[in-house]
């Protein structure tokens, strides 16, 4: 294959890469993240491929010296150290479905920053690399307009909108960047219909981030903007066009700021779904978030592991082992800190963030030190907004596939503006590199290799974790369908430790229960698929024995088929892990009152109760648990605080009832939900079962032609059940 061919290869790869946010591949396990994951994983390996051929041969398109290159290669070689370092060092590599990050995300961005960096030789090639990223971003702002308009589904629910990436912050950071790189082009374009254009594209983007409602992005947005303006108002000349609109800009910007201020408490502000968001925050508000509990724990786990912190996908044992009790109505799981420079505090440490930052001081030193003829002013000040934006923005979330994409595409931008600089250590490296490994000798040997190379990283990288994905999502399709496989069906997705092993096993544990509670399923298939599971969790357990997470899985799924000893073995060990998660102590209290042990049981519950007196369902569990063990006294005072909807509403309350035989009290609750919920005619059924408990056997029969009256297509039944009664049977 020619050189010329190659850089075609390269290209092509390159200029598909900004479609990559477009793909939702609704046949894989977490559509909105893998199959944009795999796809850009794809390019990214064969185009790299194809660079490397090149680069051997031709060595104009080997990467040159920049301090943006030696920042972005230091913070790989930290991040890989404190990865193999890491608490679960395979996780952190390969990450999982839902995230598809890891250290292997961070070798294919490098890998396409220096293919970019390299390969895009001229200012033409570039602009039509934004124009194409724009082309993408005008046709996710077509689709969210459609989902505006209710023609397409918003896949979070409610009205903020999310286009193709399923997730309205990421939606709204994505249209960020392409609102700058509609104004990079535009200072750049000479053309009247190119700025025009331009010009209706940002217009688009822009509508689309004002309902995606994402409060970051937009005020990162309207920051980004300012910054911009005020570094031409700094950089221009007196008298200078461009300084004076500058000053218009900014002037604008506080006056609609202040008015934003002046009208938040209008009616109009407040029947908006997007402006209430901004109108409503305030400490009050922020203290209600996952955020204002999951930063100090991210703190302190830093602080634990201040060099090189936890690796990446780290941050679920910080979680768990400083979770905070007060959390209890947030989601129960957090893998991330929800703050870019916490996320990377946790990942690498002091090191790793530093490295990171490293990133932005060196595209921060090129920007300011780069002369006119490299980047005009103009585009200096629209890159530095938009690095301005990008970073406010972080403060609040994390990057994902389609932000890390963005990033790297500017990462790359600013190192191709660098000047061409002399480095003593980096020329020597280059020379010796040329001389030892690049010879006409060695050539075709190292182009045969990176052949092989490319092909064995796309089976392992990429086919090995897709069809674990394909098998699981498989597995999950039999459970919603309610349809039973084989054992193969099940054993498929946990056959190898591949990427996708350990939320296989959450969802195929999940299924093992519900199949072991299906009359339908052949013994030995419960047997097997029990079997299975169990060793899967073994395995699991043994590579990372300190997540808490899957020793309170593993513990579940024990319980459910009735192995309460070592369930209780698991949960305390998870206990031990994270010693302040309530739904660990129930599960503990409920398989400890199952190996009958209700003093233990009442402890561990009590426990919980503690942590957090104001959740309603720990002192709802604790008062059930003291009721079964007999303290009726304590368990009247604790459950008087409950609401007396869930009281008379909940099953377990009637079920620990009727544990204790305390038949009237189930009767007087039966009448109360009737009354309350006439309707239900399964309460008048709860009422006749009590009746009958209780013995009272002619007002279980008026119950139940009662319900006859109420509901004719329950005569033949109801007929039955009473022949029954009179018989002197219980149905």
């Amino acid at each position: 294959m020619s050189n010329n061919q190659l850089r075609y290869i390269i290209l092509a790869g390159l200029f598909a890469i900004p479609f990559v946010p477009l793909i939702v591949s609704s046949s894989l396990f977490f559509p909105f993240i893998t199959g944009k994951a795999f796809v850009f994983r794809i390019l990214v390996e064969i185009i790299f491929g194809c660079f490397l051929i090149l680069a051997v041969r031709d060595e104009s398109y080997r990467p040159k010296f920049s301090w943006i290159f030696v920042a972005l290669l230091g913070f790989l070689v930290v991040l890989g150290v404190a990865d193999f370092f890491g608490e679960n060092s395979f996780k952190a590599f390969w990450s999982n479905f839902e995230r598809m990050e890891g250290f292997i995300t961070l070798l294919h961005l490098g890998a396409y920053f220096m293919i970019l960096s390299s390969v895009l030789k001229t200012e033409e090639l570039w602009n039509k690399l934004l124009a194409t990223s724009l082309g993408a971003s005008a046709i996710m702002a077509i689709y969210s307009f459609f989902q505006l308009a209710g023609k397409i589904t918003i896949n979070q629910g409610g009205v903020r909108v999310d286009g193709t990436l399923g997730n309205a912050s990421y939606l709204g950071i994505y249209m960020v960047f392409h609102i700058f790189f509609a104004s990079l082009l535009f200072v750049r374009s000479k053309e009247k219909w190119q700025k025009i254009l331009l010009g209706i594209i940002a217009l688009m983007d822009l509508i689309v981030l004002y309902f995606t409602a994402t409060r970051g992005a937009i005020l990162g947005l309207v920051g980004g903007v300012l910054i911009t303006f005020i570094f031409l108002v700094l950089k221009s000349s007196k008298g200078d066009k461009i300084r004076k609109i500058a000053w218009v800009g900014i002037v604008g910007l506080i006056v609609f700021m202040g008015l934003f201020f002046a009208l938040k408490n209008t009616p109009f502000v407040n029947n908006s779904p997007v402006l209430s968001r901004f109108a409503s925050l305030s400490v009050s508000e922020i203290q209600t978030q996952g955020r204002y509990f999951v930063w100090p724990m991210a703190w302190k786990g830093f602080l634990e592991k201040p060099i090189l912190g936890w690796g990446q996908e780290g941050f679920n044992f910080v979680f768990n082992k400083y979770y905070d009790p007060r959390m209890y109505n947030q989601e129960p799981w957090f893998d991330r800190a929800h703050s870019t420079p916490l996320e990377w505090l946790i990942a690498g440490g002091a090191l790793g963030f530093l490295s990171y930052v490293s990133i932005f001081f060196s595209l921060l030193y090129y920007i300011f030190k780069t002369k006119e003829d490299l980047l005009k002013k103009e585009e200096k000040a629209v890159i530095l907004g938009l690095l301005s934006a990008y970073i406010f923005n972080n403060l609040f979330v994390f990057d994902q596939i389609s932000s890390y994409i963005l990033f790297f595409t500017v990462i790359a931008y600013i190192h191709f503006h660098t000047p061409v600089l002399a480095s003593s250590w980096w020329d020597k490296i280059s020379a010796k590199i040329k001389n030892k490994i690049l010879n006409e000798k060695s050539k075709p040997i190292l182009e045969a290799g990176i052949l092989i190379l490319t092909i064995a990283i796309l089976y392992f990288v990429i086919y090995v974790p897709w069809r674990q994905n394909k098998d699981l999502l498989a597995v999950l399709k039999l459970n919603n369908e309610g349809k039973i496989g084989t054992i193969e069906d099940y054993q498929r997705p946990l056959s190898s430790y591949a990427m996708g092993f350990s939320e296989s096993l959450e969802h195929v544990s999940q299924t093992a229960i519900a199949v072991a509670g299906n009359p339908n399923a052949p013994e030995d298939l419960k047997q097997k698929l029990f079997e299975t599971v169990d060793k899967a969790f073994n395995k699991q357990l043994e590579r990372v024995p300190n997540d808490a997470r899957y020793r309170l899985f593993y513990g579940l799924f024990l319980s459910r088929f009735g192995w309460y000893g070592k369930a209780i073995e698991q949960l305390e060990e998870a206990k031990k892990l994270s010693p302040n998660k309530q739904q660990i102590y129930f599960e503990l209290a409920n398989n400890l009152l199952a190996d009958n042990k209700p003093t233990e049981a009442m402890q561990v519950i009590k426990t919980a109760y503690e942590l957090e007196p104001a959740y309603e369902e720990a002192r709802f569990v604790y008062g059930l648990v003291l009721l079964a063990g007999g303290n009726r006294s304590l368990s009247d005072e604790i459950l008087g605080e409950v609401p007396e909807s869930k009281i008379i509403f909940d099953n377990r309350y009637i079920s620990a009832l009727l544990a204790l035989k305390q038949f009237p009290e189930i009767i007087e609750l039966a009448k109360k939900r009737i009354k309350l919920d006439p309707g239900n005619l399964e309460h008048r059924i709860t009422l006749t079962a009590a009746y009958l408990q209780a013995g009272r056997r002619q007002e279980a029969i008026q119950t139940l032609e009662e319900i006859i009256k109420l509901d004719p297509t329950f005569k033949e039944k109801g007929d039955y059940y009473i022949s029954e009664i009179k018989a002197g049977r219980n149905p």
